[in-house]
């Protein structure tokens, strides 16, 4: 009886093998759907060899840069896809004059104190500032426990941190 199923699944094991040779050896016919011809307009040429050699050192200065360096500076304007450069401009919101700015927080560390301020419309959320930063046009002077002041064309100006509603003990 245990000779019967041992040949058995020596059988079957043979029987696998079989099929994992066949399947190597056939390749797989994978049906693909029929495309359509990419046509270029009469108009539209391909970049040269000049434009193309000319943005492939672009990129490379950006893949080369640290993204991290302390030395580098937010780009003046983003970027905006060429297709999508009306849309933006249709839904950006008008900008008052003079932003409303406030204080999020305060922070002193190693290098010196920050303050975390909202002052740029274009961007969401608060900026880190330190002193002798601009800030909407005006100078961060003094960064203080609970405030910062700007010296500024409008004169000087105090920002406070908004009131705690916890309790102190």
């Amino acid at each position: 009886m245990r000779l019967e199923s041992t040949r058995w699944l020596y059988g079957v094991a043979a029987l696998f093998v079989l099929m994992g040779l066949a399947l190597r050896v056939v390749p797989a016919r994978v049906a693909t759907p029929p495309a359509e011809p990419i046509t270029v307009a009469p108009g539209e040429l391909p970049p040269s060899g000049a434009e193309q050699a000319e943005a492939l050192l672009t990129y490379e200065g950006i893949a080369r840069s640290n993204i991290f360096s302390q030395e580098r500076t937010p780009p003046a304007e983003r970027y905006v896809p060429p297709e999508l450069a009306l849309q933006a401009a249709e839904a950006r919101p008008s900008v008052p004059a003079t932003p409303r700015l406030r204080l999020f927080g305060v922070a002193v560390g190693p290098t010196g104190s920050v303050a975390l301020i909202d002052a740029d419309p274009q961007i969401p959320g608060a900026e880190v500032y330190r002193v002798g930063d601009m800030v909407a046009g005006a100078s961060l002077i003094e960064i203080g426990d609970t405030a910062v002041v700007l010296e500024g064309p409008r004169g000087r100006e105090v920002l406070t941190l908004p009131s705690s509603s916890r309790r102190s003990p």
